[in-house]
């Protein structure tokens, strides 16, 4: 959702043998969860570690109004969270030093060893469900249950567990997430940049 492309999708169909399009298909199909999907599609990745960073920093591009919701958030007292199906190693290389800016950031963990990519789901036990290894409804859960009020923005497919679970939803527009709140008749607001998001 911060990145204007989904990049993990995009590493893979630039590093990836063939077969990872089916297996993602498999997974937008519900037929795999998103981290048995995952396990399946990295192993078919071969990427050297300059080749890929060289690769996130081409898909680095921020959704439109993203600095200016961290600086609104700043000034508002706003927590910050992070909560992505993607991995640690390449949304640290995208955010850089805008992390400092989020209280957490619940993502999967990634390595490089020669050309081959190692991936884990460290959260899996205490965020993950049948679906996802960090699912954004749980994490939802999490902060609700604390007593915050909860507004959550996304745009993916890893997405879906969100609704119904925060107190305003926000989708992008023309999405795999806006598509889903349509089908299931939630209540989502449609947005095409940051600056639109309100608490």
């Amino acid at each position: 959702t911060i990145a204007l492309e989904d990049v993990g999708d995009a590493l893979c169909e630039r590093f990836a043998l063939p077969e990872w399009v089916e297996i993602d298909e498999q997974w937008e199909r519900d037929e795999l969860s998103l981290y048995a999907a995952q396990r399946q599609m990295w192993a078919l990745v071969r990427a050297r570690p300059q080749a890929f960073r060289a690769a996130v920093e081409d898909l680095s591009a921020l959704r439109p109004g993203f600095d200016s919701l961290l600086e609104r958030a700043c000034a508002d007292g706003v927590r910050l969270v992070v909560a992505s199906g993607g991995f640690s190693l390449y949304i640290e290389q995208i955010l850089g030093p805008r992390l400092e800016r989020f209280e957490s950031v619940y993502a999967n963990s990634m390595s490089i060893a020669g050309d081959r990519v190692g991936i884990d789901f460290p959260h899996m036990k205490t965020l993950g469900c049948d679906r996802c290894a960090v699912c954004k409804g749980r994490v939802c859960d999490h902060y609700r249950a604390l007593g915050d009020r909860v507004v959550f923005v996304g745009d993916g497919s890893s997405d879906r567990c969100a609704v119904g679970r925060a107190d305003r939803l926000y989708c992008v527009r023309g999405s795999k997430l806006a598509s889903s709140c349509q089908a299931q008749g939630c209540a989502a607001i449609e947005i095409d940049s940051f600056d639109e998001v309100s608490w």
